[in-house]
């Protein structure tokens, strides 16, 4: 290669680039037929060998001009943009359709008591709630989860899609109920990265406070780890106080919501792009809108018949043979077909319309048809259509085979952060599975030969069992619906009895 020239740019680099540009060559036929027609119209290419030029300049009468456009150019423009389409132009990328596209949220509320203050209405910590009951709302699905801080860091609820299940103990959060007063953001933020650690890409900690006290920019982000940070400010403006981190101000609209949702997606965005690629989105088919249009051209007088007898013929065909095309076929691909088919949200018809099985398994999966998208998925021998594969069977329950394709995906990228969450997944539900089946046997089997009236009493047994509350069991994940659905108490008692033996045992938060 010749130094002085600047390497050739990469089509991934390229903003704006072609899919298969090799359908423009397409347009040579295209450009010679409208040439051929334009030669055989003009006057003088048909005369010009019959009657001399000097004279036939002379004899040419050219009518008045009237507006009109030729079919022929019609027809050329929209076989244009056809072959455009059907060369993928594409200028941005999407996630591939298995990734989660809500980012996973830690939010961290400050309840100390400072947020108890009125210069908010109707107070700082009301407001706050407020405000997390919107962002609930506008992420309905999404993955959330709460921790209480002020002292001392406590989570309330991890990871859920259930919002119903966040609301009464997000309620019931106060100043009171906390061990200890104070705004120890850090451990909040370490809390929520331990929450967080188990996801397969990096999700966001939303701190919701009025101010962060003395707390350090760089600690702060440190012990956010990979996670991006987003702060909603609860303080009035002219407080005055400027925070280590770049927080929305709370509004009285939702313009603030809309802020931190703009935040918190693009920034996940980015990261489930770093961890699990992107591909280019074609845009063609939005060309398939002015070919539409010029077709409404072509209902002009001595043009319809011929239309419609092409129409006709078109239709025809299908009834001499169960295989002869459909008038789809002429003008779009069957990927093509799919992806319109996808794109409106119509999975099974996509699925039958794909010729790409890696694409004919997606719109399967999204069917919920994971039976036939695990037939598609096992022919792709690439490192996500294993993962995909691993994903299809795991809905169909058949864990053994689901554990052997995330194996393979390991085995070619063992830092592959989804395999390893899905396959963890797999395993815990096959063992669960397996605890289930055994138990099953157990209580089918026959009872033991006893006599009539025999009791047998266990010489050990002195009057019951004593029975510790482990810190441990109020941290868990089913702890907190456990407690809604048996206990006839208040979430604030559960949740101060919670924090109080966290904080005296020193046991994980």
């Amino acid at each position: 290669m010749d130094g002085g020239q600047p390497p050739m740019p990469d089509a991934a680099t390229i903003p704006f680039h072609l899919l298969r540009p090799l359908w423009l060559l397409a347009l040579v036929p295209v450009v010679a037929v409208v040439l051929l027609v334009r030669w055989r119209e003009s006057v003088t290419a048909r005369w010009g060998g019959v009657i001399a030029p000097h004279l036939l300049k002379n004899l040419i009468v050219t009518p008045g001009r009237t507006w009109g456009i030729s079919p022929i150019y019609l027809v050329a423009i929209a076989m244009t943009l056809g072959i455009v389409a059907l060369s993928g132009p594409t200028w941005r990328r999407e996630l591939p359709p298995f990734v989660e596209d809500k980012a996973p949220l830690m939010i961290a509320l400050a309840v100390s008591s400072s947020m108890g203050r009125t210069d908010v209405a109707p107070s700082r910590l009301e407001r706050a709630k407020q405000k997390i009951r919107d962002l609930l709302a506008a992420r309905a699905g999404a993955r959330t989860g709460l921790i209480a801080y002020a002292g001392s860091a406590h989570l309330v609820m991890p990871l859920t899609e259930d919002r119903a299940v966040i609301e009464p103990f997000l309620a019931a959060l106060a100043p009171g109920l906390m061990p200890s007063d104070g705004k120890n953001a850090t451990a909040a933020l370490a809390l929520a990265t331990q929450s967080l650690a188990s996801e397969p890409v990096a999700g966001t900690i939303l701190v919701v406070a009025d101010d962060l006290g003395n707390a350090d920019g760089a600690a702060l982000r440190q012990a956010a780890g990979r996670n991006s940070l987003a702060m909603l400010g609860v303080s009035p403006p002219q407080d005055g106080g400027s925070s280590p981190l770049d927080a929305v101000r709370v509004t009285v609209d939702n313009a603030d919501i809309r802020a931190l949702e703009r935040r918190i997606e693009t920034r996940f965005q980015s990261a489930q792009g770093d961890a699990f690629g992107t591909q280019w989105r074609d845009e063609g088919v939005w060309l398939l809108l002015p070919v539409a249009l010029l077709s409404l051209l072509w209902f002009r007088r001595g043009t319809t018949v011929a239309w419609l007898l092409a129409l006709f013929m078109l239709q025809a065909w299908p009834a001499q043979a169960q295989d002869a095309p459909r008038f789809a076929d002429w003008w779009l691909t069957p990927d093509q077909q799919g992806r319109l088919a996808f794109d409106r949200g119509d999975y099974a018809t996509a699925a039958k319309r794909f010729a790409d099985p890696m694409w004919r398994g997606m719109a399967a999966y999204r069917a919920f048809d994971f039976l036939t998208a695990a037939q598609e998925f096992s022919h792709v021998d690439s490192v996500e259509g294993h993962f995909a594969l691993g994903n299809a069977q795991a809905q169909n329950h058949a864990y053994e085979k689901a554990i052997t394709a995330y194996d393979e995906v390991l085995k070619a990228q063992p830092d592959h952060a989804a395999a390893k969450v899905n396959r963890a997944i797999v395993v815990a539900a096959l063992k669960a599975k397996e605890d289930k089946r055994r138990k099953q046997e157990d209580q089918d089997a026959p009872p033991p030969d006893l006599k009539a009236d025999e009791m047998k009493v266990d010489p050990d047994q002195k009057g019951g069992k004593k029975i510790q509350v482990k810190a441990d069991d109020l941290t868990t994940a089913g702890a907190a619906e456990a407690w809604m659905r048996q206990v006839q108490t208040s979430p604030a008692d559960f949740l101060k009895l919670k924090f109080a033996i966290q904080a005296a045992t020193g046991a994980p938060r």
